[in-house]
């Protein structure tokens, strides 16, 4: 689970377990763990999220720390609403980004192969929607929020051993684009692969088929930088993108139980072909095979009481596809 928070004027928060993300199932209805609950109202359109509990004040934290610190009540409850149609990115990226990571690689019987059952074993789509509800802070009264975000959810196998590192975009401008560039290389099959999309104002969509990114340009030294600039095309247009990370709001979220991998969550603001705000955030994953970064982290778990694949008891809840094993995730940019 991750669950970070900034308003403005009042601070920025975080949940007490990060940087570790692993927190117990709660519920055999929803999807439910350290106060968040997360609900499927009407698959890929409405979803229900909610929060009671304690978060800890800012700064964030960028490793682990066992001191508490400063937490403050906090509750929260929006209704999200998808406005896209959904971007599959098994279905709907162009066909040219990966005709180029292929191209770079070795071939064999081999590769082919393990290109073939990534592909089968490993899905992945993203809808954007927009949360409207309210939220009140211990210290300040209730503030009714609205918010447009985006809905990723993966389902099936990811072997995140094999992931060496990534960097993603996303981004939502105030003209109503929505895009999403990822560079990731994962040396088993693409060492260097761009993919995404492009939402465009009038609700159509297209994958992106070229960048100009670089992973070796892009904190390859893990120094991440204030200013970030990157070039893709996608449905027969050029787009220009300026990010400028925020010093502060750059939270990190160790990768599972053993923690052996890290990602970096930059709040950034965008110009979109030097003219255009946007908001959102970059994303930095970097693998760390070194050791376990949070000491004794598998004692501290407990046990879901019951299976994640029974966590929904509507029928259109229990659609690995639609909603997930687990509950779907919702990434919500302000």
């Amino acid at each position: 689970m991750w669950l970070f928070l900034r308003v403005d004027g009042i601070g920025e928060f975080e949940h007490p377990v990060h940087p570790d993300m692993m927190v117990s199932d709660e519920s055999e209805k929803c999807w439910c763990g350290g106060g968040l609950m997360i609900e499927c109202l009407k698959p890929h359109r409405r979803w229900k999220i909610k929060f009671n509990g304690r978060l800890r004040k800012g700064p964030y934290r960028h490793q682990w720390n066992e001191e508490e610190g400063e937490r403050v009540h906090v509750k929260f409850s929006f209704h999200w609403t998808s406005f896209s149609e959904i971007f599959d990115f098994n279905l709907d990226s162009h066909p040219k980004v990966f005709a180029h990571a292929f191209a770079l690689e070795k071939w064999s019987a081999e590769f082919f192969r393990r290109v073939k059952e990534d592909g089968e074993q490993h899905s992945r789509y993203e809808q954007w929607g927009q949360s409207i509800g309210e939220i009140e802070i211990e210290g300040h009264g209730k503030k009714e929020v609205s918010m447009r975000g985006v809905r990723s959810h993966s389902y099936g196998i990811r072997n995140w051993a094999e992931i060496y590192r990534y960097v993603m975009i996303l981004m939502h401008c105030e003209d109503g684009t929505s895009a999403h560039l990822t560079i990731i290389c994962v040396p088993a099959t693409t060492t260097h692969l761009t993919v995404g999309y492009v939402l465009f104002p009038d609700g159509k969509k297209a994958g992106i088929d070229w960048s100009n990114a670089s992973l070796a340009e892009m904190a390859d030294d893990g120094f991440i930088r204030d200013l970030y600039q990157v070039s893709f095309t996608a449905g027969g247009q050029f787009f220009e993108v300026c990010a400028n990370l925020d010093k502060q709001a750059r939270p990190v979220v160790y990768n599972g139980l053993t923690g052996t991998g890290v990602f970096h969550e930059c709040i950034a603001d965008f110009q979109l072909n030097r003219t255009v705000p946007g908001w959102g955030l970059v994303e930095f994953y970097y693998r760390d095979a070194t050791g376990q970064l949070i000491p004794n982290s598998g004692s501290r778990l407990k046990e879901p009481s019951i299976p994640a694949s029974s966590q929904f008891t509507e029928e259109h809840s229990q659609c690995t596809r639609d909603v997930g094993a687990k509950g779907a995730q919702l990434d919500q940019l302000a």
